[in-house]
């Protein structure tokens, strides 16, 4: 009795973690995301805000009386550029970081930050304002992704070991899957992942 032995011969798919991705806070965004913490950069860079946000925390009693007086500054010195919103943020750090809307409260947690749009950010990116808190949701998910090292790339190996296609900057793993071959739509790609 003979006995074939059956060859699949699959493409070889490496999955890597992104380490080299620029900042989500690089592209166009709806406003400025601005943190006031020793221990980090702030995510967007604008010196002005930066200072006012400074200098009118150390005044201001409460956050209702920090935004406002927030406003008041950026418009003195930016009369053209209007203030439309200003959210507070609150940033939780237990081995990973993850910024959020609102205040928080608690162990973790802290809240020193804001996310400022005004007329010429909002203009730019053509957002209505009932759609600000969801834009802005998004964008800090992304950002926190980017903070935690969860930005992706792929490397697709012919069966002689040679470079078939690339791509980096993913922030899913389910977008990946979008750009590969039909063989691997079932996979789960976790498995393909190099730690």
């Amino acid at each position: 009795m003979k006995t074939y032995k059956k060859t699949i011969e699959k493409t070889c798919l490496e999955i890597q973690y992104d380490e080299d991705c620029e900042s989500p806070r690089e592209w166009s965004n709806l406003g400025y995301f601005i943190t006031v913490d020793s221990k980090y950069n702030s995510p967007d860079k604008n010196e002005d805000l930066e200072s006012i946000i400074k200098a009118t925390g150390d005044e201001a009693t409460s956050q209702e009386e920090h935004i406002k007086m927030i406003k008041e500054d950026y418009e003195w010195e930016n009369s053209e550029n209007k203030v439309i919103a200003i959210y507070p943020i609150s940033k939780y750090e237990h081995s990973g970081v993850a910024y959020s809307l609102g205040t928080s409260n608690g162990f973790d947690y802290s809240n020193n930050g804001f996310y400022i749009v005004t007329t010429e950010t909002q203009k730019e990116m053509g957002t209505k304002k009932k759609d600000f808190e969801r834009v802005i949701q998004s964008e800090l998910d992304l950002y926190n992704k980017w903070c935690n090292g969860e930005v992706y790339g792929y490397t697709l190996y012919d069966d002689k070991g040679g470079i078939e296609d690339s791509c980096w900057g993913f922030y899913d793993l389910e977008h990946i899957r979008e750009e590969l071959p039909e063989e691997y739509k079932e996979e789960d790609l976790q498995d393909y992942l190099i730690e």
